[in-house]
């Protein structure tokens, strides 16, 4: 089944921001911890049948004290996610057009909620 236009929202946890991910650690350090998130982001793609896309853009809300640019961390962990586990073939600006982060207080400490929007979606 082939959509032209569909929203997969998650819900995840907080993750690392984008200055200690990459202040002076370690990569086998920093690839611990993104494998860390990627195991957050297969379980809240669990309740969905696997499907690819065309394209795809992020809308990241967030509520924690993170400013807006050190929560960018989470748009390239979940672009690296879909790229890595076949949802797109890659995260070039052909298939990954854009994306958005912002503070919102209305969400529970620490939640991230991601809004993947599909362009071309189709189910498998």
């Amino acid at each position: 089944m082939t959509h032209d236009y569909y929203e997969i929202e998650l819900s995840l946890p907080k993750p690392p921001t984008l200055n200690t991910f990459y202040a002076g650690k370690h990569w086998a350090i920093r690839k611990k911890r993104k494998a860390d998130y990627n195991g957050y982001i297969e379980k809240a793609l669990a309740d969905y049948d696997k499907w690819t896309m065309e394209s795809f853009s992020l809308d990241i809300r967030y509520n924690c004290n993170y400013d807006v640019d050190n929560a960018i961390i989470a748009a390239k962990f979940v672009s690296d996610y879909l790229t890595a586990n076949g949802y797109i073939p890659k995260d070039t600006p052909n298939y990954f057009t854009s994306q958005r982060t912002s503070f919102d207080k209305n969400l529970q400490k620490g939640e991230f909620l991601v809004t993947i929007k599909c362009r071309m979606l189709t189910f498998q």
